[in-house]
């Protein structure tokens, strides 16, 4: 159920940009209260996917190309879902999608309750980046921008602070044989190396998203807070992780 007609001017464009183009983007200026923002009205009603909200950068027209730009992937084809991380969106980072808490819909997203009459659709958040690729919910994340992109993010089950989507290296042997995990690996640059420790031939190297390893393996989840620049090893399945730092 959404709304089809009004008799002021402003919602009158929106709906109509809703029918014509087949969403609006609603900016809100920076004021007292909080930073400037953009979100979507109509991505969900048109396209059946979450709508996409932005936060904290200078200019509302940078972050309605944004959202402009989302729009037309999930136009193309493309999907976002909570802990996906894309190369797609901002030239030269990462952005990454996280899903917003419905009970915050009140105070950010009025344009959009009125427009679906309820609260009944999704919202995701598209974040950025500080300089240095490093997320908001990151210790090392850039202190001065922290109040300029508040994370609206459900609280959810999934250990790591990487994307869900991040590519991971592994072997065959893990993927396709059922090997165990017994070697993982967090090395400086970020890259997480999930291994059986059975093999260093180059040939049985393998990339998978961390969430499908994660699903395979459950027990590496413990090792979601292994520092960059560590490993940990385990003799076989069900024995503790040994932590070390990485030799050099």
């Amino acid at each position: 159920m959404v709304r089809t007609h009004s008799d002021d001017d402003h919602d009158r464009k929106l709906l109509d940009d809703v029918e014509r183009h087949g969403w609006h983007v609603v900016g809100i200026k920076e004021d007292e209260r909080g930073p400037a923002y953009c979100f979507s009205v109509g991505l969900f009603h048109t396209l059946q996917v979450p709508e996409i909200c932005i936060y904290g950068l200078r200019e509302t027209s940078v972050m309605g190309q944004i959202i402009n730009t989302v729009g037309d992937l999930m136009k193309s084809g493309e999907r976002f879902a909570d802990w996906h991380e894309s190369d797609d969106v901002l030239d030269g980072f990462s952005c990454m999608f996280r899903r917003v808490d419905r009970e915050l819909y009140a105070e950010y997203f009025g344009y959009a309750r009125w427009f679906y009459e309820s609260d009944d659709f999704p919202m995701l958040q598209c974040v950025w980046p500080d300089g240095a690729n490093r997320f908001p919910w990151e210790s090392d994340f850039d202190a001065q921008l922290v109040e300029r992109q508040p994370v609206l993010a459900n609280e959810t089950a999934w250990p790591f602070l990487d994307a869900k989507n991040r590519a991971v290296f592994t072997t065959c042997r893990v993927l396709d044989d059922g090997y165990p995990v017994l070697l993982v690996t967090h090395d400086e640059d970020g890259t997480r190396q999930f291994l059986c420790n059975t093999t260093n031939d180059t040939d049985d190297g393998r990339v998978a998203c961390l969430q499908h390893i994660v699903e395979m393996h459950p027990s590496v989840a413990e090792l979601a807070d292994l520092p960059r620049g560590w490993q940990a090893i385990r003799d076989a399945p069900g024995e503790p992780w040994q932590r070390f730092e990485s030799p050099d």
